[in-house]
């Protein structure tokens, strides 16, 4: 057998074993992750059945809330875990949420434009219950009627989306 069909096996034997390690990860708590929690999120508009924890939606329930500090407007968006498993929530970039703000009716600003972002692979997982959490603050807002659009950067939880409406005086 010739070097160069020794060097081809060996990087096929790598590419797969590099994909087996993929589908074989485990989570924090050291043993194979269940085979549920790699199907992804429960179908649109078919919600799990409700458990005894106060779950009940079936999908990953986001919500937009703002406080006013300072002058300043800061929004922090949530998504809580309202299914019956663990749901992997996967960035396949370092922008892991994008939003646009209106004012009257004009956009101001959207998070990701004019943005590079790394092409970084992440998933992470949400246990019943749990949430993810992201902030921004805006500041010196020109007086006006605003909406904020945010969205989780996932594709695969595309109604992970919540808008608020607040006013600067």
């Amino acid at each position: 057998m010739g070097k160069g069909k020794v060097i081809g096996i060996a990087a096929v034997l790598a590419g797969v074993a590099a994909a087996s390690a993929l589908f074989m990860y485990t989570n924090g708590e050291e043993h194979s992750q269940a085979k549920d929690d790699l199907l992804g999120p429960a179908p649109a508009g078919k919600p799990a059945q409700a458990g005894g924890k106060g779950i009940s939606a079936g999908t990953l329930a986001p919500s937009l809330t703002y406080q006013k500090e300072n002058g300043a407007y800061v929004f922090t968006f949530t998504v809580q875990n309202q299914t019956e498993r663990t749901q992997t929530v996967t960035f396949t970039s370092s922008k892991k949420y994008d939003y646009i703000l209106y004012r009257d009716g004009e956009k101001v600003k959207q998070f990701s434009e004019g943005k590079m972002f790394a092409q970084i692979y992440e998933e992470r997982t949400v246990k019943q219950g749990e949430e993810l959490s992201f902030q921004e603050t805006f500041r010196d807002l020109a007086p006006g009627t605003y909406t904020l659009e945010w969205w989780l950067a996932d594709k695969n939880w595309p109604n992970a989306r919540a808008k608020v409406m607040f006013t600067v005086e």
